[in-house]
């Protein structure tokens, strides 16, 4: 009894870190927050730590509740996984699945294949981050992150899907006043809308290739943003250039809202990940979904550059 007892205070103590707040993580595990404050207090008094800081406005983890969040969680996830492949009669996914994916990518794609892949797992809950910066998976308690860019040393695993192709627009209004530059030379000469998140190296920067030929370049950044889909209104406004995704721009691109720039030249290729925490045993449904998002990427239209 004691040992069920204690995988389900854990469970909770996971839900409320995630959440950064006793009454969500109530409402996600559909009990009364007196009840998830009791049980937190008995687990904590069992291991004979505070777990965490509770205030009326927020909830923080002491350090021996980072401790335990980093050591205990995937030590829970590997035994649900254990059980769920002994459980020879189970046949339907189920449980929570939170992922996280860049805003743009996110809105435009990702909450479909998410949407496609619920129906066919109506026992999954999902939870989707949308965000351009890279989220610490452990911290956010993410199964699963979709990442565009070339990745850091890291224990987290990585499961390539792609790469994005780039390359650089601006909108006809923007080329009849300032003209329409003929070699990447002329770039600085221009104003340019920049990718203020930007982590492969300097956002200004830019490396154009052309049959052997390497052009390396210095943008005159006049405008910083940090989300893609702002970037695509400020240039579909005639607030500069951009070298930004093809996926991204190809739709103004065909109604004629955009113009090609340089097209002889090409932009290095972003690739595209799937990453999860380091674990022995990974959980069914988290598998599933990584294969789901991997067949979705597989099916979009556009070239798709390999990951080199």
């Amino acid at each position: 009894m004691r040992k069920n007892q204690d995988n389900a205070a854990w469970r909770i103590f996971f839900r409320v870190v995630e959440r950064g707040s006793l009454t969500l993580a109530a409402e996600d595990l559909h009990l009364e927050p007196s009840s998830v404050s009791r049980q937190l207090t008995a687990l904590e008094r069992r291991l004979n730590s505070q777990l965490l800081n509770r205030s009326t406005r927020k909830i923080s983890l002491t350090p021996v509740g980072t401790r335990a969040y980093e050591q205990m969680r995937p030590l829970i996830e590997e035994m649900d996984a254990l059980l769920a492949g002994l459980d020879q009669q189970q046949t339907t996914l189920s449980g929570r699945l939170r992922v996280s994916a860049p805003v743009a990518l996110g809105e435009r794609h990702v909450a479909t294949w998410l949407a496609a892949f619920q129906q066919r797992h109506p026992h999954i809950v999902l939870d989707l981050l949308l965000c351009d910066r890279a989220l610490d998976l452990m911290a956010e308690g993410i199964d699963l992150a979709l990442r565009v860019g070339h990745l850091p040393a890291s224990s987290l695993v990585a499961r390539p899907l792609g790469a994005l192709s780039h390359g650089l627009y601006a909108s006809p209004g923007y080329l009849q006043t300032h003209g329409t530059p003929q070699h990447p030379g002329d770039l600085p000469a221009h104003r340019a809308l920049i990718y203020s998140w930007m982590t492969e190296h300097s956002p200004s920067q830019l490396t154009l290739t052309r049959q052997g030929q390497v052009e390396n370049v210095e943008l005159n950044g006049s405008f910083y943003l940090n989300n893609v889909g702002a970037i695509r209104a400020a240039l579909l406004a005639g607030a500069g250039l951009h070298a930004g995704p093809d996926w991204l721009l190809d739709e103004a691109l065909q109604r004629g809202e955009l113009r090609r720039l340089l097209p002889q030249w090409q932009l290095p290729a972003l690739p595209v990940n799937l990453l999860r925490l380091h674990s022995r045993f990974v959980p069914e449904r988290v598998s599933a979904l990584s294969d789901w998002l991997a067949e979705c990427w597989q099916q979009l239209p556009g070239p798709r550059p390999p990951v080199t």
